[in-house]
């Protein structure tokens, strides 16, 4: 019996609709963008993204070689809260960014006196400092999209709660500083922060690499995916198991296409343990637990709702022109003229 090995459905690449639709949008804005712009590239968890960012990357770059050009066209840097207790530090993700920009303070190799004295410096310089060799070096490699993965994680940079919202404002001011497009990668929280920088707001352009839903037309293509993972894993898995359930997987996978390769990988390492067929027994073994999908289909509410819904009410969106300032009547400090009730005047009129 051939039975492929279970990392073998972890790594196939299936360009389904939704995600090929994405990748489409998502180059033909960023080709447009002019410097400064910021794109938005959000989705449910395990949607394609980190994918989506590598082969965008792939065609950005057009086959540019940094050891012959010295060039950079294209970075990309996953924003980390390696801060203390789990917090984003702002700092320790510019030297992540001067890292991928390949600045010389963060290119020495070795325990030699030199670099050691480098390694000294950089920790002593302030994040001003740090900030201004950045953009240098942006500029100097010829930097035109800067990609931050799982930018979510902004959400963690302080207790305050306009933090998250300063770190996202800076990186557009970066982006116009160093000439270059702005690209936001990250999961449905992102959008929260970004609906509170107005200032990031107003350059935003936004693609939604979405999940299949429930319409009858989003199952049939769901059901094609099936089908690929299916034919990958030939004999391991029981004929037309996987097409047959197609609700049922849809269902427990919200219609996340990682999620269901996750599964499945997980179903068939345990097929190949016990020397079986991959069968419905084994499926419902593995699945998610209610909680946890439970936990991940509200995530996915809140997103789909924070995107498709205006974040005011159309009554509240100001359309016409401001009104003009009312301009003062009368003379400075003349008293306004006043009539007087009768027999109301004082000094004097009183009865005789």
């Amino acid at each position: 019996m051939t039975r492929p090995p279970a990392g073998n459905v972890l790594e196939m690449k299936i360009s389904h609709r939704q995600w090929t639709n994405a990748f489409k949008e998502a180059f033909a804005v960023l080709t447009m963008a002019s410097a400064g712009d910021v794109v938005c590239i959000v989705g449910p968890s395990r949607a394609g993204k980190s994918r989506l960012i590598h082969e965008l990357r792939r065609q950005l770059e057009n086959g540019n070689a940094f050891t012959e050009t010295g060039l950079l066209p294209v970075i990309c840097v996953e924003a980390v809260n390696a801060g203390p207790n789990g917090a984003f530090s702002t700092k320790a993700f510019t030297l992540r960014l001067l890292e991928a920009v390949r600045h010389p303070m963060l290119s020495m190799d070795g325990d030699d006196a030199l670099t050691l004295t480098a390694a000294n410096k950089i920790e002593r310089s302030t994040e001003s400092i740090l900030r201004q060799a950045l953009e240098r070096a942006l500029k100097h490699r010829g930097v035109r999209y800067l990609f931050i993965d799982e930018a979510q994680h902004v959400r963690y940079a302080s207790k305050q709660s306009q933090a998250p919202c300063a770190v996202m404002d800076s990186w557009k001011c970066l982006a116009q500083t160093a000439g270059l497009v702005l690209v936001v990668v990250g999961a449905y929280p992102i959008l929260e922060v970004l609906r509170n920088s107005p200032h990031m707001l107003g350059r935003k352009k936004q693609i939604h690499l979405s999940r299949y839903g429930a319409a009858e037309e989003e199952i049939l293509e769901f059901a094609k995916i099936c089908r690929a993972f299916e034919q990958a894993m030939g004999d391991s898995v029981l004929s037309n198991l996987l097409v047959s359930h197609t609700q049922y997987l849809h269902e427990r996978t919200c219609g996340c296409i990682g999620l269901l390769k996750s599964w499945l990988k997980h179903a068939l390492t345990l097929a190949h343990l016990n020397d079986c067929q991959l069968d419905l027994r084994l499926l419902e073994q593995t699945m998610m637990s209610d909680s946890d999908l439970l936990e991940i289909s509200k995530e996915i509410a809140e997103g789909e709702r924070l995107l498709y819904s205006s974040p005011r009410s159309p009554s509240k969106i100001v359309t016409s022109s401001p009104a003009a300032p009312k301009k003062p009547v009368g003379k400075p400090f003349n008293r306004n003229p006043k009539r007087y009730e009768k027999g109301n005047r004082s000094g004097g009129g009183g009865a005789v």
